[in-house]
């Protein structure tokens, strides 16, 4: 006898995309859409794919015995990773960092969204409170309000975001008997602003951090993407604490489609990750194409070719925006990462940009997304210049900048 039938309509409303999804922004674009700047996708034009075809083929031809495997239960690839990979990236870190690491304090995930995800699962339970930016990844939003954190928003400036606003809440959760869990900064290159965390604020967070016993996410995904300014040591290089966490990722650097990052920080955190993993670990012959590709020096000279590009990019996307949009927006220029954070003046209504520019084709991010509550933000609009071509660039932000010309309130 058969079950009751369902009906296409039914079917869509069942497998529909889960809201919390549809807020970090995991969605298809529009049809039509031909101009799009709300996505942080690398250019393809930049993926290895002549390093990437040798290496894999000699990794299956080599190894294919183990790369095709799930790999070891224990230390060896279900808990952790690759522990050929997790050498190497510890390696890269000493020498980078300048702090003595080994495998057993590196985890293979998923892309860094894992990363963060298996941290949450954690150590985070309903009421705990978790300190963010503000603004930050739409992603930790929607992670926050799935385990029924208290988010505390920290709003940026030109030096990252507010410490004094931090130390407020900080001595608030000690009179209610309460700490804080974590503080989760994008320090280097924050999405959507840009913005870095000074020198100065990271050891200050740093000292914090030690005082009232928090732990530090640093989601380091854009750091190696710097075109301009000086380098800025990272939290994890500059902690002397232990409470520090580093998630970093091949997504942004290399290609999305590896699905391959990793988190570095103390055995016993990494530990902690592993309890609450319920998947089977990353894949071996990516995990091993990787160790090669890293082994034979290839990442530095590609992650220059890639900044080259993306400055340029990023002065094309300037000089656009002034040409069609001024005096209606500024911005901050962004020494690196993958975005302009652009405000719009008062005087233009943002809602009536986005849907005529959309009707044009050209799609960009609310900037509410990237806030914990649609009272923020309204007036700016995150634009990711990496992955469209240079004439693209000119074009979309010509149709926007008649938008904004145009929407008046």
């Amino acid at each position: 006898m058969h079950g009751p039938v369902v009906t296409r309509s039914e079917l869509e409303t069942l497998l529909a995309f889960p809201a919390a999804h549809a807020q970090a922004g995991y969605h298809m674009p529009p049809a039509g859409v031909r101009y799009l700047f709300e996505a942080g996708l690398p250019d393809p034009v930049t993926f290895p794919i002549d390093d990437l075809v040798r290496l894999s083929g000699k990794v299956l031809r080599e190894e294919f015995a183990e790369a095709l495997q799930y790999g070891g239960a224990g230390d060896d690839g279900i808990g952790a990773g690759y522990i050929g990979l997790r050498d190497v990236l510890a390696a890269r870190t000493h020498a980078a960092d300048g702090r003595a690491v080994d495998r057993h304090g590196v985890m293979l995930t998923c892309g860094a969204a894992q990363a963060l995800a298996l941290l949450f699962e954690a150590f985070v339970d309903p009421g705990d409170a978790v300190a963010i930016e503000a603004p930050t990844w739409n992603t930790v939003l929607a992670m926050c309000a799935r385990h029924g954190a208290e988010t505390i928003a920290l709003p940026i400036d030109d030096d990252g975001p507010s410490l004094d606003v931090l130390e407020h809440h900080l001595e608030r959760l000690a009179g209610e008997g309460r700490r804080l869990k974590f503080v989760y900064t994008i320090a280097t290159f924050n999405t959507p602003t840009g913005v870095c965390l000074s020198l100065e604020r990271r050891r200050r967070l740093i000292a914090l951090a030690r005082q009232w016993r928090f732990v530090i996410i640093e989601d380091n995904v854009y750091g190696p993407l710097r075109y301009d300014g000086e380098h800025i040591p990272t939290m994890f290089g500059l902690d002397d604490t232990g409470f520090v966490v580093k998630v970093d990722s091949f997504s942004k650097v290399v290609a999305p489609g590896l699905r391959l990052g990793w988190v570095t920080s103390d055995p016993d955190i990494i530990r902690a990750m592993s309890s609450v993993r319920g998947d089977l670990g990353v894949g071996q012959w990516i995990a091993r194409t990787m160790t090669r590709y890293l082994e034979e020096g290839l990442l530095e000279p590609h992650v220059a070719e890639m900044n080259a590009l993306y400055r340029a990019k990023r002065n094309v996307a300037e000089k656009a925006l002034h040409e069609h949009c001024d005096p209606w927006v500024h911005w901050r220029t962004p020494e690196g990462g993958f975005f302009l954070w652009v405000g719009i003046d008062d005087a233009i209504d943002p809602a009536r940009v986005m849907q005529q520019a959309l009707a044009e084709g050209v799609l960009c991010r609310p900037g509410e997304r990237f806030f914990g509550d649609s009272d923020h933000g309204r007036q700016y609009l995150r634009l990711a210049f990496p992955a469209m071509p240079f004439g693209g660039l000119e074009e979309g932000i010509a149709i926007l900048g008649k938008a904004i010309h145009d929407s008046h309130k």
